[in-house]
């Protein structure tokens, strides 16, 4: 095998495969990237046998085959090259040279033949969105996943796909994440739990400009696929949760917040609230809400927001991070906060939007 590329489309895709490269592994070939050249191009493939991810670069393909090498020795060798073209070659069948300019590199690789393929995906439901949408999903929706690997279930997000459009959803127990997607087009129906890792690692490989991501799900692998680059992760068995059963369905009480006021009121709350498990109260009085937080160590926090209030005063308590979470990705003037009862859930929304929607649960008030 024997190519010629610009070193910054190969330096690229080897940064994005490298995404699926496996940290730690007993299998030594998982730390390798999988490249393979023909029809003028450079097929470079990653995985950790839980996700993979494929890209493909331009290049002058000499002579075609396959190698494999070390993806942080590569990625760091790319890095540190002028910009210019770059040779790749592989000799005595596994070992890769690398000149360009007046550098010359030989690291060594493993036998492409032990890399472990990408899976072909049967895609029994499939569907098209945006992909800022998909990207705006994943961001509204991944801080709630849970990291408790004795419950797999809750580590992922559902992706609930029907004729209706696309639903996102995200629970760690303690709060929820719900919201809905409009696709392009689809075919089928089906509830499937992308791990969260995966989801995280979609963000990362996206590219920034305009554009529409392809997904095909079978029974236990989903497939993304966007421009030249395809991510492929396994699916996470089991029942995701009721989540519908959480959602209050009424409210005696509802506030409307000024989302800036509030987010940069809570950071500050949050420098003592830190020290006393990120709890802060919560109290209306008419046309405000008091923020406070107490730490023995510490010392008080206390801020004043005015809203709009509807229904008697109350007081409650939250995770200051918790709220901060779902505030940092809200980009409405005000956020509306509906509640029933200082021991229940609080259903929170950017103010009229209807697509979104995040449940909390309070704190004991000290």
């Amino acid at each position: 095998m024997q190519v010629i590329c610009a070193r910054k489309d190969l330096f690229e895709g080897v940064q994005t495969a490298a995404r699926a490269v496996s940290v730690r592994t007993s299998l030594p070939i998982l730390g390798h990237l999988l490249i393979t050249a023909e029809d003028d191009k450079l097929i470079i493939a990653a995985t950790d046998l839980e996700i993979g991810v494929e890209c493909v670069v331009e290049a002058k393909v000499i002579e075609g085959g396959s190698m494999t090498a070390p993806a942080r020795v590569f990625s760091e060798v790319l890095s540190s090259l002028p910009e210019t073209d770059v040779s790749v070659t592989v000799t005595d069948d596994v070992n890769v040279n690398i000149k360009c300019a007046t550098s010359d590199f030989t690291i060594n690789g493993l036998p492409p033949s032990d890399f472990p393929m990408l899976p072909d995906v049967v895609e029994d439901v499939s569907f098209a969105i945006d992909r800022d949408v998909l990207r705006d999903g994943i961001q509204k929706t991944s801080f709630a996943i849970g990291v408790d690997e004795s419950r797999a279930i809750l580590t992922g997000i559902l992706m609930q796909i029907s004729e209706s459009g696309l639903k996102l959803v995200a629970t760690d127990t303690h709060r929820l994440c719900v919201l809905d997607c409009p696709v392009i087009e689809s075919r089928g129906a089906v509830n499937a739990i992308v791990p969260g890792r995966a989801m995280n690692e979609l963000m990362r490989v996206l590219p920034d400009q305009d554009g529409v991501v392809s997904v095909g799900i079978s029974q236990t692998q989903i497939k993304f696929k966007t421009g030249d680059t395809v991510l492929i992760s396994r699916l996470i068995e089991g029942q995701f949760p009721n989540y519908e059963k959480v959602v209050p369905a009424e409210h005696t009480k509802k506030l409307v917040i000024p989302t800036e006021q509030f987010e940069q009121s809570l950071k500050r709350v949050a420098i003592v609230a830190r020290e006393n498990s990120n709890r802060a109260t919560l109290e209306t009085d008419d046309g405000k809400l008091t923020i406070t937080a107490e730490s023995g160590d510490l010392g008080r926090a206390h801020e004043v927001v005015e809203i709009l209030k509807e229904g008697d005063d109350t007081k409650m308590a939250f995770s200051t991070r918790y709220l901060l979470d779902m505030l940092s990705v809200v980009d409405t003037e005000a956020v509306e906060i509906e509640l029933s009862g200082e021991v229940n859930q609080a259903l929170i929304r950017p103010q009229g939007q209807y697509d979104y929607l995040y449940v909390v649960m309070p704190m004991q008030l000290n």
